[in-house]
């Protein structure tokens, strides 16, 4: 009996680490992205690793490279179409992955957009390139650890390690609120909205919308979820009345 538990014991342990390896395996991914309907190119699509942060843009030809994890998501957006997500499989080291994205059918009329819109794509490639081999180091976990306890080991001991990993999912969340002030932009909501002032900064901070949403809504379903959410938002502000000298001075 002993020796059959051993046996599944360590069935299950190598499983286990395969399963481990599998996970950990890095996968280079290329492709081209381009319109469902006329099949020409997308210049400068968005293709993120929404599990990692990291991403880059297509080139004239519509083509991208990318490396990803077992499992990650991948997310191909452009503006005007609709975004498509793809979940990696491992199996294979390179891949190629072609994505075509369809034209959002909605229509929005034109508006003049009071104020400057944060280039996201190109200010948060130049700090992955300025953080790279701090965002690059990954702890070692699963079939790593076991080959290589003593690295495992100062993971999980190292002070410098522990900033290290703390600086990383602080930039992480910080990539993820930049993404959303690009998206969801005062001027525009002034304009379609009619919030000012002491309101719009009010809605601004009240209005938290999870990034998984913002980073794969259209426009169109952006601008439907912030008009559902200010209506929300003018049945609790309350503005707070200006004092009137001589009135309601509670100082005198």
């Amino acid at each position: 009996m002993k020796y059959w538990l051993s046996i599944v014991t360590f069935l299950l342990l190598v499983i286990s680490q395969q399963v481990s390896a599998q996970q950990e395996r890095k996968v280079s991914i290329i492709g081209r992205v381009y319109d469902a309907d006329t099949h020409e190119p997308l210049l400068r699509a968005t293709v993120v690793d929404i599990n990692t942060g990291h991403g880059t843009q297509t080139d004239s030809a519509g083509f991208y490279k990318i490396n990803a994890f077992n499992n990650n998501n991948i997310v191909f957006s452009y503006l005007g179409y609709f975004s498509d997500t793809s979940i990696i499989n491992s199996l294979f080291l390179r891949q190629k992955l072609d994505i075509a994205l369809h034209k959002n059918k909605y229509s929005i009329a034109p508006v003049e957009i009071i104020g400057h819109r944060p280039d996201y794509s190109y200010d948060s490639a130049q700090r992955r390139y300025w953080f790279a081999p701090e965002l690059d180091q990954q702890k070692v976990r699963g079939l790593n650890a076991v080959e290589h306890p003593i690295s495992a080991l100062y993971d999980a001991l190292s002070g410098r390690q522990k900033r290290l990993w703390r600086f990383q999912k602080d930039y992480q969340q910080y990539e993820e609120r930049m993404y959303i002030e690009s998206r969801v932009r005062p001027g525009q909501i002034e304009e379609l909205f009619g919030l000012k002032s002491d309101s719009l900064n009010a809605f601004m901070l009240w209005y938290n919308p999870p990034y998984l949403f913002v980073r794969n809504a259209t426009d169109y379903m952006l601008l439907e979820d912030i008009k559902h959410a200010i209506e929300l938002f003018r049945h609790v502000y309350k503005p707070v009345p200006a004092l009137v000298p001589g009135k309601n001075n509670p100082l005198r």
